[in-house]
């Protein structure tokens, strides 16, 4: 087992704002963090003790990063995996990167799912262009074409309602491996947040109910409303999950809900933009347990205190002439967290919102309401 001791470093590739708010749970317990990224002024780069500015492929800095740190770990699913497992024979690398392998390739995901027996959406797949006829032979429409690496957000899929259709994305596809699901016509969307550590406990934050707009995270809200029984199973997948592929850190197991069935949609092997609302509402963040879990510590009760309701903050927002800060943040018990990215974009996610209620319901309100606030002209 690895143990760190306050003043080491903490080595993090990727500079996004989940890097940021992992460095923000290092600091308190006195590490130190380094971070690679290729923006000297990423969200990450702005706070870390160390920045090490080059391409994540960059065999130097790589290098560098590793010789600097006492444990690596990354805070998105784009890194190489043969990058990570160079890595792994000079430093331990958290979460390892045969989970980020799986989480990486859609294909892999399901098939380590039908490996566990967890269910999934109906699917067939192709990883060569040879393969590509037998999804012609997919007969359940509406369906979901992906690739089976790289999407994100929304990223990466797209909707198709006959052979026709299927036929054209197909088209615009020749050199990907595919991945084609049957369209999940689900009740709601939840998460599962957990954290298992290198002694192999594992501590989960309950679950997520999640809303998307255009393919991107809305709002989420915690604890999501759902029969006892569909919390306890997507719980027990995802521990099933987290200890089959020897998770060590924080991971996300994201899952659709159709009547009394929990259907597995993927895997995030990071903290998730679910689990922002766990700084507040929760004795120990997604972020503190992965600290944690990765520097040798026991992980912390993660008791949660009120219910809570996040909504993020996308760069569509600051399209308005001037944003009404004062009268959002006027309304009690909401936090705001803002992640340092110098230029708003439509759906870049600049920041988010918590608010802690009464009821998942008032906390849903709550933080909708400060987020519409933000729009409201400022009196003169």
């Amino acid at each position: 087992m690895i143990r760190l001791d306050p003043g080491d470093y903490i080595g993090v590739i990727g500079g996004g704002q989940l890097g940021r708010m992992m460095a923000y749970s290092a600091y308190e317990l006195g590490y130190r963090v380094a971070v690679l990224d290729p923006d000297s002024d990423s969200p990450l780069a702005q706070i870390a003790h160390r920045k090490i500015t080059a391409p994540y492929g960059d065999r130097e800095a790589v290098e560098e990063l590793a010789a600097l740190s006492s444990v690596i770990t990354y805070e998105f699913e784009n890194v190489s995996v043969p990058e990570l497992e160079s890595i792994s024979r000079q430093r331990p690398v958290f979460p390892n990167p045969r989970l980020l392998s799986i989480s990486q390739n859609r294909i892999n995901e399901k098939n380590m799912c039908r490996r566990l027996g967890l269910k999934t959406a109906n699917f067939l797949w192709a990883e060569t262009y040879d393969q590509r006829p037998s999804l012609l032979e997919f007969g359940r429409f509406p369906a979901i074409v992906k690739t089976a690496r790289g999407g994100y957000d929304g990223k990466g899929q797209s909707r198709v309602e006959n052979r026709v259709e299927l036929e054209e994305v197909l088209g615009r596809w020749p050199d990907m491996p595919l991945i084609i699901e049957e369209f999940v016509p689900y009740d709601v969307e939840i998460s599962v947040v957990l954290t298992r550590d290198q002694q192999q406990d594992i501590v989960d934050f309950g679950v997520m109910e999640n809303y998307h707009r255009q393919g991107i995270l809305d709002v989420s809200i915690s604890p999501a409303r759902i029969s006892e029984h569909i919390r306890e199973r997507a719980i027990s997948y995802a521990r099933q999950i987290a200890s089959d592929l020897d998770l060590v850190g924080t991971m996300t197991v994201e899952f659709f809900v159709v009547g009394n069935e929990v259907l597995v949609n993927e895997l995030a092997p990071r903290p998730h933009n679910s689990g922002h609302l766990t700084i507040e509402a929760f004795d120990y963040s997604q972020f503190d347990q992965h600290i944690r879990a990765i520097t040798g510590l026991p992980l912390g009760l993660s008791g949660q205190g009120r219910p809570a309701a996040m909504a993020n903050l996308l760069g569509d927002l600051w399209l308005h002439e001037s944003l009404n800060w004062k009268k959002a943040m006027d309304i009690t018990h909401t936090y705001l967290h803002l992640y340092g990215k110098a230029e708003p974009r439509s759906g870049r996610k600049m920041g988010h919102i918590t608010a802690l209620a009464e009821t998942p319901e008032a906390a849903a309100r709550k933080v909708r309401q400060a987020r519409e606030a933000l729009t409201v002209n400022p009196p003169l």
